[in-house]
């Protein structure tokens, strides 16, 4: 599969769900200031003040009505994402879209304690907003009919670290492995149909915490990353607006193979 760039000034449908933690926050900013004009931006996340608050910093900083911003309020399991993807897209009907780019940046599970769900009713709950509402959102996207036969970008936040076993993460673990693996069959499945994808791990931010298991044992995050399985090395701490920025010349300069998985670290001297 040839490696893929791409010019994000086009007018674009962008959804970025997960949109009021500090990454979701920049990934925001930056994408939003380089889309063109007639572009749409829809904004979900599961805190209506923080909502607020990034969509009044937009309109502050990007010029006037260059993009539409449109907020979404997310229920406790996200499952309504779906139903706030079909309402913008019927407010956005006859707009002539060139791209469509879906985020999925769900969580803020890396500052969590390191414990699992103990009942059946929470282990749903962590797997509905972890892995069933992420997937149903990308499908609605990939089969509106609204979005068919444009470029679509789909690109799945996911983590370097997150995606390995580690102590009291069973659950988390397997629900980041298994998205992986479902974006990477996605890049396979639709790449006749003029869709991208990239899974991106960000690296490790200064806000993330060391954790402390069940038993009070602190685990250190920078312990667990690993560059090599022969040698540890201790990774510089990032900012969002780092990994963003990153994330963007990936997109628009280095360029990337859909389907494949690219970390922050991988591409440090890029």
């Amino acid at each position: 599969m040839a490696a893929k760039r791409m010019d994000l000034n086009a007018r674009t449908l962008l959804v970025l769900s997960g949109s009021s933690n500090p990454l979701g926050e920049t990934l925001a900013q930056e994408l939003c200031s380089r889309l063109a004009v007639g572009s749409v931006a829809l904004l979900l996340d599961e805190s209506q003040k923080r909502l607020e608050s990034l969509e009044q910093h937009l309109k502050d900083h990007l010029q006037p009505d260059a993009i539409q911003i449109v907020t979404g309020l997310l229920n406790e399991r996200h499952s309504n994402g779906v139903q706030l993807l079909d309402q913008v897209l019927a407010q956005s009907e006859g707009f002539a879209f060139e791209r469509s780019i879906l985020v999925h940046n769900e969580g803020d599970s890396a500052t969590h304690t390191l414990l699992e769900p103990q009942t059946a009713e929470a282990w749903i709950d962590y797997v509905q907003h972890q892995l069933y509402a992420p997937v149903a959102l990308n499908q609605r996207w990939l089969n509106s009919v609204a979005l068919q036969g444009i470029e679509k970008l789909a690109i799945n936040v996911t983590s370097s670290l997150q995606v390995r076993p580690l102590v009291y993460s069973t659950l988390l673990c397997s629900c980041k492995r298994a998205r992986d693996m479902y974006f990477r069959s996605m890049a396979s499945e639709e790449a006749r149909a003029n869709v991208h994808v990239l899974s991106y791990a960000p690296g490790l931010f200064k806000t993330h915490e060391t954790q402390c298991d069940v038993n009070g044992n602190i685990v250190d995050p920078e312990q667990l990353l690993v560059m090599s399985d022969q040698e540890q090395q201790e990774l510089p701490r990032v900012q969002p607006l780092q990994s963003t920025l990153k994330l963007i010349n990936i997109l628009e300069e280095t360029a990337f193979v859909s389907g494949h998985d690219v970390d922050y670290y991988d591409t440090f001297f890029l």
